[in-house]
């Protein structure tokens, strides 16, 4: 499967069978990584394909200039995709990146050097981590995200403009009114047949209490009516201000964005901003469905070094749980909620913040049970991190959620920011 496309720049000094002894000696390694030579810095071998990122293997020095050349055709800078370097211990190859990066950053562009050792072999779990951090980058700029009503009153951090997420993530938010939705519910409750059921969900469900079955058809139109808005707007993801249906429906949203998420549509509630755009985030980076969730208790212990925190909503998606009921929503009693078990295991915690969403916080932890008490969103997770990283929590949040993620992905996050913020 092809990841990347590279394009070679050596200089003329060197002969054609000087480049290309050269050459092989890396040419398996990126084969094997799932790039596809582009360019040989001679011939065009393949058509340049806008849909995978292209990095630039500096081959010997002397290639500056040719280098900016392929940056300003590709409009690298301008659409504010990092430029990637390839380069080797010979042939004055790492000093011409060194210059084609220094420029490129004069220029306010963003950009990294990944070197080859002598063998001809890249760290594979690097540049594994730098294409999936181009190919998450160009992923943002194309992705439309839904916001279904306001961000509720409450989210007094977490409501940022459009402009300011287009500006520090790429993406595009939408503004879709409430009402929109309320429309669309009321038109198929109007239609004789029945919107469809979530499938195989109540056979699957260990056990069915306080919501009903009106609660259910409720449910499932509201997830209907949700899909309807996505293709109509073509949405990637969407963040709902839930609590208007409580109002205005008696019911909830927590099912319907736990199915939208499971079928890869990223769905966070409240219409809090920076939680959707790190749920969508992950995805674009890892592959991973994340959970969007509130921290219900963190407590430090600062001689072991160690904290636990218990982070509980109402939506989580199926596919992170191993088992799970349905119950209601917590605070309002209504609709249907998913009451899940998160296995234990690696997971990596992210929010995402700042007032213009260029602050970031992560950190590894993992999962030590999977309560259900009383009081609390139905979907709990009891989490062991750092003792540093959740004081942060404390003493310098970003908001009210945090994002969970399986997994350890720290090295990948701390990739995509070396280049987002260099």
């Amino acid at each position: 499967m092809t990841l990347f496309q590279y394009a070679v720049v050596a200089s003329i000094l060197h002969d054609e069978k000087q480049k290309q002894e050269l050459l092989s000696k890396f040419e398996q390694a990126l084969i094997e990584a799932g790039g596809e030579l582009q360019s040989d810095g001679t011939h065009t071998l393949c058509p340049r394909n806008a849909n995978l990122p292209l990095f630039i293997f500096v081959l010997t020095g002397g290639t500056e200039a040719e280098a900016m050349q392929l940056i300003q055709k590709e409009r690298m800078m301008e659409r504010g995709t990092p430029v990637v370097l390839l380069a080797h211990p010979s042939q004055n190859s790492l000093p011409a990146a060194m210059e084609i990066l220094a420029k490129v950053k004069q220029d306010s562009g963003k950009g990294l050097i990944l070197q080859a050792d002598a063998s001809g072999v890249f760290d594979a779990a690097a540049l594994g981590n730098i294409i999936a951090v181009s190919q998450s980058m160009r992923t943002l700029q194309a992705s439309h995200i839904g916001v279904v009503g306001k961000p509720s009153d409450w989210l007094i951090a977490s409501s940022q403009h459009p402009d300011i997420a287009k500006k520090a993530w790429g993406l595009t938010l939408i503004d879709i009114p409430f009402a929109e939705l309320m429309h669309d519910i009321e038109a198929i409750r109007a239609k004789p047949e029945r919107a469809p059921d979530v499938p195989g969900l109540r056979a699957k469900a260990e056990f069915f209490s306080e919501a009903d079955e009106a609660d259910m058809r409720k449910s499932a139109e509201i997830l209907q009516a949700l899909k309807g808005i996505v293709a109509r707007y073509r949405l990637t993801a969407l963040t709902l201000r839930c609590f208007d249906l409580v109002l205005q429906d008696s019911s909830t949203g927590c099912l319907a964005l736990s199915a939208l998420a499971d079928e890869g549509i990223d769905a966070g509630c409240e219409g809090d901003i920076p939680s959707i755009i790190a749920l969508h985030w992950m995805r674009t980076l890892t592959g991973m469905t994340g959970w969007m969730a509130n921290p219900s208790r963190i407590s430090i212990d600062k001689e072991k070094g160690t904290a636990q925190a218990l982070i509980a909503h109402c939506t989580a998606p199926r596919s992170i749980l191993s088992s799970y009921g349905l119950r209601s929503h917590f605070e309002s009693g209504l609709g249907v909620a998913v009451a899940g078990i998160i296995p234990e295991g690696p997971v990596t915690l992210v929010r995402i913040g700042g007032k213009n969403l260029d602050r970031v916080w992560f950190s590894d932890a993992s999962v030590i049970g999977s309560p259900r008490q009383e009081g609390l969103c139905r979907t709990q997770a009891l989490l062991a991190l750092p003792a540093a990283r959740a004081e942060e929590l404390l003493t310098n949040p970003l908001g009210n959620h945090l994002v969970m993620i399986r997994g350890d992905w720290i090295k990948r996050i701390e990739a995509f920011i070396r280049l987002w913020q260099s």
